[in-house]
């Protein structure tokens, strides 16, 4: 089934604060002291102020590139590119985009001058776009009309995924994304578990996790799992989520506690979306 929007710029034309995503042009690519809000922040106005007053000519950007690339930090997986190109799009800096897109200079295109060339940056679409269908994209676009927290939950499938899974295992009946998008008070309470994508509390400082990937020795991207013989505890349904939200439990006890955190938010939605219309309680 075919999305409903393009993932990366769901809505170009709104003039307000709306979802946008950077993350193949590397926008999360870095150790977890570099991606924070603040940080991402600061390097995308660094960027976006170096190129606003160029002329749409490519040795200009090129040249633009270069100095960019000085600045940034190493990348937490090498094989990603980091674009130098990529920017806040809007004057109130709450859409990141590509500020060498030909949209935005009267068709010149001057995405050549950064890490990819332009045949690649128009062809490509991340995992998400075969992932994710459409009631769930309309889910993640409602529920995160942030640049940030949008780019997190929108490449993390499993997250998604993960959420509506435990809501249907919770009412009993499949959970329809459409329907809790819809639903105002489920909406709040899905965004609040979205946000733990960004403020979950208890996760490792060092910053060496990325949701459910961990950087093997050349690089490249491995799926992590739990050890469940060294902390003494079974499988849960919560797992899976657990994971994605970047935790790595010491032992037995942290992992509790993640899985509650989890749960208590399930929950909420759950309540919200049980008193929908038209929604079925399973029968206790």
């Amino acid at each position: 089934m075919a999305l409903p929007f393009h993932l990366c710029q769901p809505d170009p034309g709104n003039p307000g604060p709306d979802a946008s995503c950077g993350a193949c042009c590397g926008l999360y690519n870095f150790p977890a002291q570099h991606r924070t809000r603040a940080a991402l922040t600061r390097a995308l106005a660094r960027r976006t102020d170096a190129v606003a007053e160029l002329p749409p000519a490519p040795e200009a950007w090129k040249k633009a590139a270069r100095a960019l690339r000085r600045w940034e930090e190493s990348p937490l997986f090498p094989p990603v590119r980091l674009c130098p190109l990529l920017g806040f799009l809007d004057p109130a800096r709450t859409k990141v985009g590509c500020t060498a897109h030909p949209s935005r200079h009267g068709g010149v295109d001057l995405r050549d001058c950064g890490a990819y060339d332009a045949k690649t940056c128009q062809s490509f679409e991340c995992p998400s776009f075969l992932w994710l269908d459409a009631g769930m994209a309309r889910l993640v676009r409602a529920a995160c009309p942030d640049w940030y927290l949008y780019g997190l939950v929108v490449t993390d499938v499993e997250l998604v995924r993960g959420l509506l899974q435990l809501v249907s295992r919770a009412l009993g009946e499949p959970a329809k994304a459409d329907r809790l998008r819809e639903n105002p008070a489920a909406l709040v309470a899905v965004s609040s578990f979205f946000e733990l994508k960004e403020r979950a509390p208890e996760r490792p400082p060092e910053g060496a996790l990325f949701g459910r990937f961990a950087a093997d020795d050349l690089g490249e991207p491995v799926p992590r799992v739990l050890d469940y013989e060294k902390l003494r505890r079974e499988a849960a349904p919560e797992d899976d989520v657990v994971l994605c939200l970047g935790y790595d439990p010491v032992d037995g006890a942290a992992l509790d506690r993640a899985r509650a955190l989890v749960r208590r938010h399930v929950e909420v939605v759950v309540a919200a979306d049980a008193h929908a219309p038209g929604t079925s309680l399973p029968v206790v």
